[in-house]
């Protein structure tokens, strides 16, 4: 019997248990998808600077074919600071109940591929120009 006792004793200890933080998937699952879009859009914008470095370094911003490959490679550029500057107001404090700005970053997420494909077709059609296939 006494042993019945201590074992039902052992089995009505309470355990000790530690509480985890409950964590939002919602908040961590966006923040990844700035961070990665962050990062697409940091990769294009070098290789859209190096673009423009080769168009003017080897003089070819001063034809027809290069000043338009060249304006159009700075509105791709001007178009993608836009995007860092959004993702940079994101990050701050002051800005997480702005729902504006959540508003329009949801617009950017949305059209993102879109304009980074556009971007990275605009260098590539400059790196032909560049090579000398573009040229007429």
């Amino acid at each position: 019997m006494a042993t019945a006792k201590a074992a039902q004793r052992s089995s009505s200890k309470k355990t000790r248990r530690t509480w985890a933080p409950v964590v939002q998937l919602s908040s961590v699952r966006a923040l990844k998808r700035r961070e990665l879009a962050e990062q697409r859009v940091h990769t294009a914008l070098d290789e859209n600077r190096a673009a423009l470095a080769r168009l003017f370094s080897s003089g070819l911003i001063f034809t027809q074919k290069g000043a338009r490959a060249g304006r159009d490679l700075l509105l791709a550029h001007q178009a993608l600071l836009k995007v860092v500057d959004l993702f940079t107001r994101l990050v701050d404090p002051s800005a997480r109940d702005d729902a504006a700005l959540k508003t329009r970053a949801e617009e950017v997420f949305d059209h993102l591929d879109a304009q980074l494909a556009r971007t990275a077709q605009l260098t590539a059609r400059t790196g032909e120009f560049l090579s000398g296939r573009g040229r007429d």
